[in-house]
This record gives C-alpha cells, sequence and structure tokens, in this order.
C-alpha cells in the first residue's frame, strides 16, 4: 500500500487502484484515478487579474466553476504550451472547491503494479506522494492532490 501523510493523518492508497499517466512539463506524474473526477479538453479559459502566472483563469464545465492551474508553472517549471494534446483534469472534491490541472499530455490509465517504487527518492516536495519507475526505467512521481489543494501557496492564487 502507498502510505500518505496529510495534515498529519495517514492515508493508505491501495496498489489496486488505477493510475492516470500524465506528463506534467517534461516529467511523467501518475494521478490516482479516486482523485480525478474528468479528463477533459482545454475549454475557453476566462483570466482572472492580480493573479499568479500559474493560475490560467477559471472554466465553466456544465456551469460549474473550476480554478485552473498550470502545475508545472506552479513547480518553478516553465508554462505549459497549449496544444490539440494538451488535457485538463477536474480534482475528486466536494460542491464549490473544483480545482482543474493542466497537463500536456495524458498517457493513459495505469496498473500501479506495472511500477517500482523507489524507496529512497531525492525529491522531496510536498506535492509528491512518491516516486516509482517503469519497465523501461522511466521515472515517475505519484502527484498528492489531497496535500496539493490544501497548500497556502496552491490557495492564494492571488499575487
Amino acid at each position: 500500500m502507498l502510505v500518505e501523510q496529510i495534515n498529519n493523518k495517514t492515508q493508505e492508497i491501495p496498489l489496486t487502484i488505477p493510475v492516470l499517466g500524465v506528463t506534467i512539463g517534461e516529467d511523467r506524474w501518475l494521478i490516482p484515478m479516486n482523485d480525478i473526477s474528468e479528463i477533459l479538453l482545454v475549454p475557453k479559459i476566462t483570466p482572472v487579474f492580480l493573479t499568479h502566472l500559474w493560475f490560467l483563469g477559471i472554466i465553466n464545465v456544465r456551469g460549474n466553476i473550476y480554478g485552473l492551474c498550470d502545475l508545472a508553472y506552479y513547480l518553478d517549471k516553465k508554462p505549459t504550451r497549449i496544444n490539440v494534446k494538451t488535457r485538463i483534469f477536474l480534482t475528486a472534491s466536494r460542491p464549490g472547491t473544483g480545482y482543474a490541472i493542466l497537463a500536456e499530455s495524458v498517457l493513459g490509465i495505469r496498473d500501479l503494479m506495472e511500477f517500482t517504487r523507489q524507496p529512497d527518492h531525492e525529491d522531496k516536495r510536498s506535492v509528491i506522494a512518491d516516486v516509482y519507475n517503469d519497465r523501461q526505467n522511466r521515472l515517475w512521481r505519484m502527484l498528492n492532490l489531497p496535500t496539493l489543494v490544501q497548500l497556502k501557496s496552491f490557495l492564494q492564487a492571488s499575487s
């Protein structure tokens, strides 16, 4: 089981939960499917002034408003260029707290059993639950969405 530390509470993620593989920036990421409610093409983005550059604006999905984050830019990388492969994923959240994350591309749904966990990974960013290698020895980071959407720096999009 994958164990996450969230607000001093331990949350276990069973290895049987499928994960979504995406690229964010130049990195490969895994996101537990139970943290995602939908994957969409990039809709019309309404800019919000006086916000950080990583906060792209708001989107309307069937009458529900979501704040759209360029996670690559938020993590101190360069901004994501939106193209035909770019997708957004909506976080599974409570009503009124919707977040959308920009992904450069979607690599498909994976089984976590296909990966080997790196027990002593050096990437200590709080949004990384764990680090894995696939069968081709490529590095994948597990995104800790529950922690991301609780970070003060993430929640305060105003500049």
